[in-house]
């Protein structure tokens, strides 16, 4: 999740392919008894992402700013996640209330991916007892 270089012939981070980033966040926010779980409930901003255009910039500053940093690869991911039409800020939305929630009631998140069927659209599962909620992001995009 380091710093990547950019690609020379659109000037911007190449995609990721997202396994790189699973393992993180899984390693983060599966475990509520972790250090850096508490970290990031103790520096949780997710719930102050709305359901808005350009969103996806606020989930990068929560997950920067709950210890977990985004390289460019990701932000890119985040970047296309959230501006596909129609349902971008309802993506972005969706894995931030799902992570709010979450640390908010001292739950655990999974994180992993989906092919795309009919759009590029996260889905979500609320967990419940020692069942982790669920975040699935469409990939590739």
């Amino acid at each position: 999740m380091g710093a990547e270089p950019l690609d020379p012939k659109t000037g911007e981070a190449p995609l990721c392919d997202g396994l790189d980033v699973i393992k993180e966040l899984n390693r983060i926010f599966e475990q509520p008894n972790s250090v850096q779980y508490q970290y990031a409930k103790d520096h949780n901003k997710f719930g102050t992402v709305p359901n808005a255009a350009d969103n996806y910039r606020l989930l990068i500053d929560a997950y920067d700013y709950a210890g977990v940093p985004v390289g460019p690869r990701w932000a890119a991911y985040l970047r296309i996640l959230g501006t596909v039409v129609p349902q971008g800020p309802q993506n972005i939305y969706d894995i931030a209330q799902t992570r709010n929630n979450a640390l908010t009631n001292d739950g655990g998140v999974q994180t992993a991916t989906h092919a795309p069927q009919h759009g590029g659209h996260v889905h979500t599962t609320r967990g419940s007892g020692a069942q982790p909620s669920l975040i699935s992001s469409p990939y590739p995009l």
